[in-house]
C-alpha cells in the first residue's frame, strides 16, 4: 500500500508539474531572419559598412547605448557607427552566438580597438588600446531589429584609455 501512495503521489506530482509548464509563445522572427542579423551586425561592426544599417534596422527602430546614446532612425545609427570608426579606426567585434527568445535575441560580444580619433571636443585621441566585453538585447519584428539595447562597462574602457573618474563637488545648498 506505502508503495502504490508512493508511486500516486509521484504521478500526481509529474502531472502537476507538467501541467503548470506554458509553452514559450511563438518567435516574432525566423532563424534565417537571425542568421541574416548576425551576419549583417558582424560586417556593420567590423569595418563600418554603414550601407547595412538599412537592412539591419526599421526605420522607426530606437537604438540604446550603455554610453549615452539614445536614438531613433537608420540615419542616427549611422552616425553613431561613424562616430566609433573615427575615434576607433581599427575597432572590431567578436559576437557569440544569439540566443534566440520570443520576440527578443541576446547577444554577447567583445569589442576591441585603438583610440586614434578624438571621442568628443575634450577628449582627444590618446593612442591606447582598448577592448571589453558587452551584452545587445535586440527586439526584432518582420525580420529587422526594432529596438535594441547595448550594454557595457565604461569605467574599465576609459581607464584603458588613461582617463581618470574625478567626482565633482557638491556644492553647498543654499538656507
Amino acid at each position: 500500500m506505502k508503495k502504490f501512495l508512493a508511486l500516486l503521489s509521484f504521478l500526481l506530482f509529474t502531472l502537476l508539474i507538467c501541467s503548470s509548464c506554458q509553452q514559450q509563445e511563438e518567435r516574432t522572427y525566423t532563424d534565417a531572419d537571425v542568421q541574416k542579423i548576425f551576419d549583417n551586425t558582424g560586417k556593420l561592426w567590423n569595418g563600418g559598412d554603414i550601407a547595412i544599417v538599412d537592412d539591419l534596422y526599421s526605420e522607426d527602430c530606437l537604438y540604446h547605448n550603455a554610453d549615452f546614446l539614445n536614438v531613433k532612425g537608420p540615419e542616427k545609427i549611422k552616425e553613431f557607427v561613424k562616430w566609433v570608426y573615427t575615434a576607433y579606426p581599427d575597432f572590431a567585434i567578436t559576437f557569440d552566438e544569439p540566443m534566440k527568445f520570443k520576440d527578443r535575441t541576446v547577444t554577447t560580444f567583445k569589442a576591441t580597438g585603438t583610440n586614434d580619433g578624438p571621442l568628443g571636443e575634450d577628449m582627444p585621441p590618446t593612442g591606447k588600446k582598448m577592448s571589453f566585453n558587452g551584452v545587445t538585447i535586440s527586439k526584432i519584428e518582420n525580420g529587422k531589429i526594432i529596438e535594441t539595447w547595448v550594454y557595457y562597462n565604461q569605467l574599465p574602457l576609459y581607464k584603458q584609455l588613461g582617463y581618470k573618474l574625478v567626482l565633482v563637488e557638491k556644492k553647498p545648498m543654499k538656507k
